[in-house]
């Protein structure tokens, strides 16, 4: 039986594992087709305009190429990126804007962060309708974050054109495993009525109890040997908070990337 919008959006989980079977162009057609249908800025007039969609999405299927930018990105660490049989990096194309409207005798004016915030809503509403297609026929999918953080690489790698910037990538496949359905906040942690309504602290930490046991199960279940669980005790970090803000997600990590996306922006030519 179909499984309906709904329960594949509520059934959708990451995968990092992938059978070898590659993904008929029949399949991959209807998830980019998906992709292109996503609601994006510019509004809806008559005659069938949808807006700018300013986006491009690259289809990387060659193995090689693939094991290329597993070594790009990520210095070979994410054999996901390769052994998935399809990527797609989605960008953020004002490129072919503004050669469409000087052809038309418009202004091609379309630069700068505000371009790029309008931009971006476009980028990743496509791309999370590929996702939710992917999911519905059946296959599985990972956001590879990696693709925004190497600038010098990427834009000669994809022969991208000035204005046209990598923001999100994908990897598509059949899992060979589906793991646990990791778990959501509650609606009351993020949905607020009227007004904004500031939990307690002791409402505050129930609401992350389920992801706080379900990183406790994960530490648990790492072999006493590892490697990851040897550097975990030696930083006394015990807790989901500790996990996030001090070993993952730090105050230098976003430093870091703060720098790359202002390069990034520098060198497609978007500011």
């Amino acid at each position: 039986m179909d499984k309906s919008c709904l329960d594949t959006i509520l059934d959708r989980r990451s995968i990092l594992k992938f059978k070898d079977d590659d993904v008929s162009s029949d399949v991959l057609d209807k998830v980019l087709h998906a992709a292109l249908r996503a609601s994006g800025p510019g509004g809806t007039l008559k005659g069938g305009y949808r807006g700018s969609q300013p986006f491009s999405i690259i289809v990387v299927r060659d193995r090689a190429r693939r094991a290329q930018l597993n070594e790009l990105l990520c210095e070979g660490r994410r054999p996901c990126i390769e052994k998935a049989p399809v990527s797609l990096v989605f960008c953020v194309d004002t490129h072919r804007m503004n050669r469409w409207c000087a052809l038309g005798g418009g202004a091609p004016h379309f630069k700068g962060i505000g371009v790029l915030w309008v931009a971006l809503r476009g980028v990743y509403t496509a791309a999370q309708n590929a996702v939710l297609a992917a999911e519905s026929l059946g296959l599985g999918s990972q956001y590879i974050q990696e693709i925004v953080w190497q600038p010098y690489t990427t834009l000669g790698f994809f022969q991208l054109p000035p204005q046209v910037l990598p923001v999100a990538m994908l990897i598509i496949g059949h899992p060979e495993e589906r793991p646990q359905l990791a778990p959501s906040l509650p609606l009351e942690a993020i949905v607020h009525r009227e007004v904004y309504s500031d939990p307690s602290d002791e409402e505050l930490v129930e609401y992350f109890a389920d992801k706080e046991k379900y990183f406790q199960d994960w530490l648990e279940g790492l072999p006493e040997d590892s490697k990851l669980k040897r550097h975990i005790e030696s930083e006394g970090v015990t807790t989901l908070a500790q996990w996030v803000s001090q070993l993952t997600y730090t105050e230098s990590f976003y430093k870091w990337r703060d720098d790359a996306v202002r390069t990034n922006l520098h060198l497609s030519e978007l500011e």
